[in-house]
């Protein structure tokens, strides 16, 4: 009997991550909860919970009926097993739902969200509202898909979670009323959108570094308690989908509501970028796995680049290339599509400005590893080294996108130069 084909792929030209049919990424803990915590402070808590909750529902939908297709589960319990089973393998904790299709309850146990936060910040602020809203989704998306229910049709609620002190993490699901439709952006619509790829400077390193993490990444899956602790950070495969639609959406919101403000949320979307380098890209390049596939990196800044766009491809962010590089004064990054513009375009088409905030953020933030890190000292990526590098004051560097696939041209790219 042959094997069953892993749900995990790649368009191996565009450096992008499928799962199960749907756009994917890893992320890890510090960057899921930032962002979150961006989208509400940008909309407000119960508005950015709404959000969260209705992104991750219809994104979870989308890979669930996927999945089931691919293992041709017929049955209910089929597939509620294999939702989750998947929710544990992405490294989003134990999911245990207990519904039909008049709704139910799911409980979490160790949830990615509720519970990094709990260890990150849960002994110095006090939350009052749960933490959970991916899981929220997904459960209610695993009812639908189970039952064959409409799309984005059942509601979830988080009544207990351990981020605000609970015993553990409760939801409630009931059938509700679809919202708006918005059009799902699978495989398909991403091979649409995407630009002829192109090769960068020091292509072969790049690529072997990128090969090689993608190899080590394919037999990772979640432990015992669903969570995948590696590099020192809780990672996830996540979705793609959960991430574009939140931040494109709550920007427009921003838009609307109060367009003196839209600067803010742009400025916190691209620090997103600079939590995600710093955490996941640092750790990884301080990890065991890297020293034994690439060395142990040293205080070259074209090493630290040519490792950090590398990672970036492996983790499913695009083919990232590296346009040019003269230390000390200048980095070009570019791209043909990344996980932010295809998505982009797709649901949006051409638009009039660069709203690639993850891809700007992030070169900015490989040029201060490469510049301002001693790694032949082997340092501890504290909170406050990462103060020390991009909160105080104003950078050394600055990050300006003057191409971007989502407007239009046919690359994007980002010109990091030094100002101090």
């Amino acid at each position: 009997m042959p094997a069953t084909p892993s749900p995990r792929s790649y368009l191996p030209e565009h450096d992008l991550m499928f799962f199960g049919g749907v756009p994917a990424v890893y992320h890890c803990h510090h960057f899921n909860l930032f962002l979150d915590q961006t989208i509400d402070d940008a909309i407000g808590p119960q508005a950015g919970a709404a959000l969260r909750f209705t992104a991750a529902r219809a994104a979870s939908h989308d890979l669930l009926a996927g999945l089931a297709a691919r293992a041709g589960t017929s049955t209910p319990i089929e597939r509620l097993a294999l939702a989750q089973d998947t929710f544990a393998r992405m490294g989003h904790g134990r999911l245990g739902v207990t519904a039909d299709a008049r709704g139910g309850e799911a409980i979490g146990e160790w949830l990615h969200y509720g519970f990094a936060w709990r260890e990150k910040y849960g002994s110095v602020v006090r939350r009052t509202r749960p933490a959970d809203a991916f899981a929220a989704g997904f459960a209610a998306a695993a009812v639908e898909v189970a039952f064959g229910l409409p799309r984005e049709t059942m509601d979830a609620a988080e009544i207990e979670c351990i981020a605000t002190k609970g015993a553990r993490c409760r939801f409630t699901l009931t059938p509700g009323a679809a919202p708006p439709a918005v059009p799902s952006v699978g495989e398909a619509e991403v091979r649409a959108q995407l630009r002829p790829s192109f090769p960068g400077r020091e292509e072969q390193a790049i690529a072997k570094i990128a090969a090689g993490l993608r190899d080590f990444t394919a037999g990772v899956a979640g432990d015992a308690h669903g969570l995948v602790p590696a590099f020192g950070v809780l990672v996830t495969m996540h979705l793609a989908g959960y991430y574009n639609r939140i931040c494109c959406d709550a920007v427009r919101q921003v838009e609307a509501r109060a367009p003196q403000v839209v600067g803010a949320i742009e400025t916190l979307l691209r620090e997103s970028g600079h939590v995600c380098v710093f955490n996941t890209f640092g750790g990884i390049l301080l990890s065991p796995e890297w020293e034994g596939l690439v060395g142990p990196p040293d205080s070259d800044p074209a090493q630290i680049v040519v490792g950090c766009l590398g990672i970036a491809r492996a983790l499913g962010f695009g083919h990232w290339t590296l346009g040019e590089l003269a230390p000390g004064e200048r980095l070009v990054v570019r791209t043909p599509s990344s996980y932010e513009s295809v998505y982009s375009l797709a649901r949006y088409g051409k638009l009039p400005r660069p709203n690639e905030y993850f891809l700007q953020g992030a070169s900015l933030a490989i040029a201060q590893l490469a510049h301002r890190v001693d790694w032949k000292s082997r340092p501890q990526l504290t909170p406050e080294v990462y103060a020390a590098l991009f909160q105080g004051g104003e950078l050394p560097w600055k990050a300006e996108q003057t191409e971007s696939s989502s407007c239009g041209h046919p690359r994007s790219e980002v010109v990091v130069t030094r100002v101090a």
